[in-house]
């Protein structure tokens, strides 16, 4: 019996060596194959991780801009804050030509949207004889906005005389009629002269009154809040008295 499989085992032929060398190079092809299918994978899957945050990336981008983007009453309001932090009041009619170009109908619900609303409670208005202005009550006075409406208008004689009777009410002091060609006002001497005139004929100025220092500096003020020898006094303390008693 042994010797019949030792016969057996004799006359099986082993494989020749090429085949042996075939079949390793196949098992080192195949593991080679599966080793660059788990590279892949992993790449792949790296990829997608990499597409994911990019994305994630973008959605929250968009999200951060869409909250960023302002409504038109955000954008009017900030442009008339900062028309206002420059000295300067708007008007309605601005936003109704180019570049704006703003139809009435939208601009009356953006202003009506402003005016209720508590974020916005610092914008103001004043209503001229030719249009409406706007100002930010944060950065201009009520009284400054005031008197810029009028110089807009160009009304020179009701510029001045409530200019004049601002100073003498509030402060109270006459009013230097110098100050009349500097800013928000820049009128010039002819101008200012031919209010004089208009305020000794005109009856709605019949309050504004010139009074001069004893070195001929020129100042108006109102006899409704103060009278004729108390502005002589005041002047001549502001154009010499406080220069000869510091």
């Amino acid at each position: 019996m042994m010797n019949e499989l030792n016969k057996a085992e004799l006359l099986t032929p082993e494989p020749a060596p090429e085949l042996l060398v075939e079949e390793r190079l196949s098992a080192g092809e195949h593991d080679a194959d599966e080793r660059i299918d788990r590279n892949k994978r992993r790449l792949f899957g790296v990829a997608n991780q990499e597409a994911g945050a990019i994305q994630r990336e973008i959605e929250l981008a968009e999200q951060a801009l869409a909250e960023q983007s302002l409504s038109p009453a955000q954008v009017i309001a900030d442009f008339i804050r900062q028309s206002s932090a420059g000295g300067s009041i708007v008007a309605y009619s601005l936003f109704l030509a180019p570049p704006y170009s703003v139809s009435a109908t939208d601009l009356n619900c953006i202003f009506a949207e402003i005016n209720s609303d508590e974020a916005y409670t610092d914008i103001a208005t004043r209503q001229g004889d030719k249009d409406s202005y706007y100002f930010s009550t944060d950065t201009l006075s009520e009284n400054y906005a005031d008197m810029c409406v009028l110089v807009i208008e160009k009304d020179i004689c009701k510029t001045i005389a409530q200019a004049v009777r601002f100073e003498c009410k509030t402060y109270p002091r006459p009013y230097k009629v110098s100050m009349l060609t500097h800013s928000p006002y820049d009128f010039d001497p002819q101008q200012i002269d031919a209010a004089m005139v208009a305020f000794n004929t005109h009856p709605d100025y019949a309050d504004i009154r010139q009074v001069e220092a004893s070195n001929n500096e020129p100042y108006l003020f109102s006899e409704r809040y103060m009278s004729y020898g108390k502005a002589y006094g005041l002047c001549e303390w502001f154009e010499i008295e406080q220069h000869q008693n510091p």
